[in-house]
């Protein structure tokens, strides 16, 4: 997608400052923060709003071990799970499925390819991230145990199927789940909190839940940090920081499911100054197609566990409760799966297919922790956002 937008309005946004920071390094860390800039773009596909980090700011701070709400594991453990918002619009009770758009646009190209990572991606990473696969490989035994434990948790379950994603040491090496990780931020209130997200473009970008990057009626969250391949808080590919995040006009003025979609472009890793790509490849995306797709969605859902994905494989399917753009999948994941991405063309251990259609918003209406919802990926919402972005 090439960027089409102009600049409507440009304005200084300062973040939410507090007295209760009274350590010096947290202060700075507000400056900082206070630094980045706000602005709205108009795009013929729709108008999208901008949190610019300060230059180079987000890396920096994330060098330091002291003075970042995430860099060190211990203070990732500690973020919790972001839970799910309330569905803000919801198409009338019995509104016909004619409502809905067409199962795709025909003669179009409305699919972006994923790519794969360096040639020595994995030696690269086991020298520069040493400790950290040092430190995942030694916790494989108790981890094996703890798979055992939740076992009676995993298997089918109508109408899909359910299992872990990220924890086998061949997968969380391999695409596409290594393209998968953890997104952690400062929310305006001040908590710290995770998402699931996914790097889904050559151009280290990642597309996740709109309410993972912006709370509403409160404003954008702040110091994003993400961990690809995530596990037990330990980062195998480096942690990396953010140079701007992009939210529909839609999800910050009405919400809804259909626009819950947002993207992040990262700075290079913390302590290497290295694209994400070159470690992990990325994603492909897709928009515009059907909503009834073969889907294997991930996430970090809190009550399976926060350490590793899981992923749940199934049909998914439109909902007239549910309206226009948003997809319906059997699954019983719940907080910290927001932002997973639902891939098709799903195709473990290759760079290619793995499209990402569309993220886990939350619950489908009236079945919380049975299926969940997300915004089926349209040239409504995720065109404009990379058009802005540069995906």
């Amino acid at each position: 997608m090439t960027l089409r937008s102009n600049i409507a309005s440009n304005r200084s946004h300062a973040a939410t400052g507090s007295s209760a920071f009274a350590a010096i390094i947290l202060a700075a860390l507000a400056a900082t923060s206070a630094q980045a800039s706000e602005k709205v773009v108009r795009t013929p596909d729709g108008d999208v709003t901008v949190l610019t980090a300060a230059g180079g700011a987000q890396q920096k701070i994330l060098s330091s071990a002291s003075a970042h709400p995430f860099a060190t594991e211990k203070q990732r453990a500690a973020a919790t799970p972001l839970a799910w918002p309330e569905a803000d619009t919801v198409a009338p009770k019995g509104a016909p499925e004619s409502a809905l758009p067409p199962a795709r646009r025909p003669f179009l190209d409305t699919s972006s390819a994923g790519g794969a990572a360096l040639p020595f991606a994995e030696y690269l990473a086991r020298q520069q991230f040493g400790e950290a696969w040092r430190k995942i490989e030694t916790m494989q035994d108790d981890a094996l145990q703890g798979a055992k434990d939740a076992g009676e948790k995993d298997g089918a379950h109508h109408p899909y199927i359910r299992y872990p994603g990220n924890f086998y040491t061949f997968q969380w090496t391999a695409a596409p789940w290594n393209k998968i990780g953890k997104l952690y931020f400062t929310t305006p209130s001040g908590g710290s909190s995770y998402c699931t997200a996914n790097v889904a473009s050559g151009n280290s970008v990642l597309v996740t839940a709109a309410h993972c990057v912006y709370t509403r009626g409160q404003g954008f969250n702040r110091n994003f940090v993400f961990v690809p391949a995530d596990r037990y808080g330990v980062a195998p590919y480096g942690r990396y920081g953010w140079q701007s995040a992009t939210v529909l006009n839609e999800w910050i003025n009405n919400g809804g499911r259909r626009w819950d979609v947002a993207v992040i472009r990262l700075a290079g890793e913390a302590t290497t100054g290295q694209p994400v790509t070159n470690y992990v490849g990325w994603l492909g995306r897709s928009w515009d197609w059907g909503y009834s797709q073969s889907i294997y969605s991930h996430g970090y859902a809190s009550n399976l566990s926060t350490q590793y994905t899981h992923i749940c494989a199934g049909q998914s399917y439109s909902s007239s409760w549910e309206g226009t753009d948003v997809l319906v999948q059997g699954c019983d994941m719940t907080y910290g799966s927001s932002g997973g991405g639902w891939l098709r063309n799903y195709t473990p251990n290759s760079h290619g297919g793995n499209h990402v259609n569309g993220v886990v918003s939350g619950p489908h209406i009236g079945d919380f922790g049975n299926s969940y919802v997300g915004p089926r990926f349209s040239s409504a919402n995720i065109v404009p956002l990379c058009n802005v972005a540069g995906c």
